[in-house]
C-alpha cells in the first residue's frame, strides 16, 4: 500500500485538530517555517500542507497576515405559521439568541428612494432608512436595511429586540406579504459592513412587511455566504 504524502498527512492532522475545536475558527495558524521546524519538513511541504487544507475550505489565507481556521458556516432553523406568515411562538428569540449583542443600529436617516416609496406606496421619493447589523462572536455576519415611511422616523429600538420587535412593541401588527432570496457578489459596501472579501457570496433575503395589508416595512439582509445558511419550515 502506498505511503501517504508527507504534506497530507500533515494537513490531516492540522485538519482533525481544527475539527476537534483544538484550533477553532479564527486562530492563526503557524507559518510555513513553522510548521517545517516542528514536523521536520522541507518548507515547500509545510506549504504544500496548506494548500491542502484551503483546498478542504477548512484554513483561508488573508494577504499579508498569514492563514487563519475559517469561521464555520451557521444554519438557522426558522419556523414560519403558513396562516400567519410570522414565526412561530419562540423562533424569533431563539435564532436571536445566536448573534451577539443584538441587532446594532449602523446609521438611519432620511433619503431619497423612489423605488423604496414605491414599494411602501408612498406619496414622493423620501423615505426613512434604517441600516443595521448583527454579529456572530463579534464577526459581521449580516447587515440590513430597512426603508419606512418617514412618519416613523422616531422608532427606537434596543439591540435585543431588533427593528421589527420594536414595530410589534407600539402595537403594529406586522407581517411578511413576500420573500425574495438571491445571491451576489460582495462589494465595497459588504467589505465595509461585513468584512467580506470583494467577490465573495454574498445571501440577500429582501423582504416586504404589510400592516392590515398595507405595505409598512422593506428590509434587504445581505448576509455573509460564508458564515450563514437559513432553513425555513412552513409547518
Amino acid at each position: 500500500m502506498p505511503r501517504e504524502a508527507r504534506y497530507r498527512a500533515i494537513a490531516r492532522e492540522l485538519a482533525q485538530r481544527i475539527e476537534s475545536g483544538d484550533l477553532p475558527p479564527g486562530s492563526r495558524l503557524p507559518t510555513e517555517e513553522a510548521l517545517a521546524d516542528q514536523y521536520a519538513v522541507h518548507r515547500l511541504t509545510a506549504r504544500q500542507a496548506m494548500v491542502e487544507l484551503r483546498t478542504t475550505g477548512l484554513v483561508e489565507t488573508r494577504h499579508g497576515s498569514g492563514s487563519y481556521v475559517r469561521a464555520v458556516q451557521r444554519r438557522f432553523e426558522v419556523a414560519i405559521d403558513p396562516e400567519t406568515r410570522l414565526h412561530r411562538p419562540g423562533v424569533a428569540d431563539a435564532v436571536a439568541a445566536r448573534f451577539t449583542g443584538g441587532e446594532e443600529l449602523r446609521a438611519a436617516g432620511l433619503r431619497e428612494d423612489p423605488a423604496g416609496a414605491r414599494a411602501l406606496g408612498l406619496v414622493g421619493d423620501e423615505v426613512w432608512e434604517v441600516a443595521t447589523l448583527l454579529r456572530m462572536d463579534t464577526v459581521p455576519c449580516v447587515a440590513s436595511r430597512y426603508t419606512l415611511p418617514p412618519r416613523l422616523a422616531d422608532l427606537a429600538f434596543e439591540p435585543g429586540e431588533g427593528l421589527l420587535g420594536a414595530l410589534r412593541r407600539l402595537g403594529h401588527d406586522v407581517r411578511y406579504r413576500s420573500h425574495t432570496v438571491s445571491a451576489d457578489l460582495a462589494g465595497l459596501e459588504d467589505r465595509d459592513a461585513l468584512q467580506a472579501e470583494p467577490g465573495s457570496a454574498v445571501l440577500v433575503r429582501e423582504g416586504l412587511l404589510v400592516e392590515d395589508e398595507q405595505p409598512l416595512c422593506r428590509v434587504v439582509r445581505r448576509c455573509r455566504g460564508d458564515l450563514v445558511a437559513f432553513t425555513t419550515h412552513y409547518a
